[in-house]
């Protein structure tokens, strides 16, 4: 099945060429004030269907990059993650020290999500950023349908 555009796919790819370590997508919901997971290697930790709270549980430079506009987020430390979202303890006891977080976006170049790579302190380098974004754009599923409910996690 190489080339099928499925996350599962995307992540193999991601793991492959850049280095992950927890790799999940979240779908923003509810008009934006939700960030629901539609896939997750780690579903224990962060099971599909689990949801934040985009109000209470993310920093707003997060939300103003990775919401509202067309850029690739980056806390290339773990004190960036510990300062940008609420699990970062969870995240930590992961071994992930620097998270990458790339938008998808739709034909009106609204974000209706994020591929989110998680890895080790100091992972993202320029060059795995821009390899990220450019596996991303080949191989990213479209938008799915929206879902009614989601599981806080």
């Amino acid at each position: 099945m190489t080339g099928q555009r499925t996350w599962t796919a995307l992540h193999e790819r991601i793991e492959r060429e850049v280095g992950v370590i927890l790799f999940t997508v979240l779908a923003f919901t509810h008009g934006g004030s939700r960030m629901e997971r539609i896939y997750s290697s780690h579903p224990r930790e962060y099971p599909v269907g689990g949801w934040k709270d985009v109000a209470t549980e993310v920093s707003d430079e997060w939300i103003a990059i990775s919401r509202d506009s067309d850029r690739t987020f980056l806390a290339a430390a773990p004190e960036e993650v510990e300062a940008i979202f609420a699990d970062s303890a969870l995240i930590a006891s992961l071994g992930v020290g620097s998270i990458l977080n790339v938008p998808l976006r739709r034909a009106d170049g609204s974000n209706w999500g994020t591929v989110n790579l998680c890895g080790a302190a100091g992972t993202y380098t320029p060059e795995r950023v821009a390899r990220a974004e450019g596996i991303i754009a080949e191989l990213a599923p479209g938008e799915p349908a929206p879902t009614t409910e989601g599981n806080p996690a």
